[in-house]
Parts: structure tokens; sequence; C-alpha cells
């Protein structure tokens, strides 16, 4: 075996072992957009669920309405700063996804030039 066909196996080598550590990004970012879209949804059926009991007239009491009120208020907070991580997470998903693009092709190419020598 000569030194470039040594030195291009080691060259592939190194490209599908930075595409699959790639590929564990991404699903690591994957993973976090879908933890904050389900906590969002949580929070969405949390929020319904207060609304629905916070309007039924047979638990209705001033007391009850403030406490509700103040509880709407925290989700809307809360909600914010989710959408705003889940922003933060979507954009990291898709520099992952656009550099796991760019790894795929350098694989593509250096095995192509490996089965040339």
């Amino acid at each position: 075996m000569s030194v470039k066909t040594h030195q291009m196996r080691q060259l592939a080598g190194l490209m599908e072992a930075r595409f699959m550590a790639g590929q564990g990004t991404l699903r690591q970012r994957l993973a976090a957009e879908a933890r904050l879209a389900a906590a969002i949804e949580e929070i969405d059926t949390a929020r319904r669920q207060a609304m629905a009991d916070a309007s039924d007239p047979l638990h209705f009491s001033p007391s009850h309405a403030r406490a509700t009120n103040v509880w709407l208020r925290w989700c809307e907070a809360r909600k914010a700063v989710l959408n705003r991580d889940l922003a933060r997470a979507r954009a990291a998903s898709a520099k992952a996804r656009k550099a796991l693009v760019r790894s795929f092709g350098q694989m593509q190419a250096s095995q192509a030039l490996l089965k040339k020598l």
C-alpha cells in the first residue's frame, strides 16, 4: 500500500468519524428542541384547564379568581422564556444540520477519491 493510499484511508476514516459525530450532535439538538416543545404544550394544556376551571360558576370565588390570574401571568412569562429557548434550539438544530450536510459531502468525496487510488 502506498503512502497516498494510506493517507487517503486515514482521511476517509476521519471524515466518517466527523460525520458520525455530527449525527450525534444533531440528535441531541433535536431532542432538546422536542423537550422544549413538549414543555410549551404542557403549559398550554394547563392554561386551557385553568381557564375552564375559572369559568365554572360552582368553583368561583374572588380568591380563586386572583390566584388563577397570578398563575396565568406566570404561565405566560414561562411560555415566553420557553419560546425563546425553543427558537435558540431550532437555530442550533439548523446549524448542526448544515454542518452535517457539509461533513456528509466531505465524507462522500474522500471515499470517492479513495476508490480512484
